[in-house]
């Protein structure tokens, strides 16, 4: 595994704001995202983070601020190929099989005949549908079909691996089952953004970065922030940097000259 401490960051965000008009919904987010290592973006749902991580694999563009990825500005369409992007809503053609979808999808990042015979195995094991690479995906339920999204955004084995919420619909089997090839990839030398607003997932992350209305509130380990928020648990500690967050600043109060 890569020593984080040292390596330089693979994603920096540096005061990025992102607006729909008059309605900002990033707040100036900074962040590094180390190489070699699970990064989590913890925070409820249509708090800011399917906008962030769509920012950073080029889906959308920033308001403003600076987004670097693989060391090129983003869009990173240079380094696109470097990168897996896992979205919540699964783009897959149902009347294909699993297997004919990777080879599309595959040939796409330009994986020749040869490559894509030896991926697709590989990659239907790792999201346990070795059994079904034959079915057409229409025939699938929505756990299977997240599955083979994420099989889609490992077959051309990418640096950084992008995940939005890539364990929506699945049962607590398949759950751990995920999370243990995820640990298996990074010790293979790729690096993870998962986003994900169930806590015991987010504890799994080596760093974690919560987001509450846009605006990031917290950042450290899962360990390190139940002590900052001195909390007995991961929930209790994103509800008091919630809580804190939601509180406005005291008014500063105003002498009144001539008085005593």
């Amino acid at each position: 595994m890569v020593d984080a401490s040292t390596a330089e960051p693979l994603v920096q965000l540096r005061d990025v704001h992102k607006s729909y008009g008059s309605n900002e919904v990033i707040h100036g987010i900074d962040l590094d995202v180390p190489p070699g290592q699970i990064t989590g973006l913890l925070g409820p749902s249509g708090h800011g983070k399917t906008t962030l991580v769509h920012m950073i694999v080029g889906a959308l563009v920033a308001t403003s601020g600076m987004i670097t990825v693989l060391g090129e500005t983003a869009p990173p369409r240079k380094v696109k190929a470097q990168i897996g992007f896992m979205p919540q809503s699964d783009a897959l053609y149902e009347d294909l099989t699993a297997t004919q979808n990777l080879r599309f999808f595959g040939s796409l990042y330009g994986l020749s005949k040869r490559a894509l015979d030896e991926a697709i195995p590989k990659v239907l094991a790792t999201v346990s549908l070795e059994e079904t690479g034959r079915k057409t995906v229409a025939a699938f339920s929505g756990g299977m079909k997240r599955r083979l999204s994420l099989a889609v955004a490992l077959i051309h084995s990418p640096r950084l691996l992008v995940l939005d919420e890539p364990t929506i619909g699945l049962d607590p089997v398949h759950r751990v089952r995920l999370w243990e090839a995820f640990r298996g990839l990074v010790a293979d030398g790729a690096t993870l953004i998962i986003t994900t607003h169930v806590m015991d997932e987010a504890a799994n992350c080596d760093d974690l970065l919560m987001i509450h209305d846009g605006r990031l509130i917290a950042h450290g380990s899962p360990a390190e922030l139940v002590s900052l928020g001195g909390k007995s648990n991961l929930e209790e500690a994103f509800l008091e940097f919630s809580a804190q967050a939601d509180t406005p600043p005291e008014p500063v109060k105003k002498r009144r000259f001539g008085h005593a």
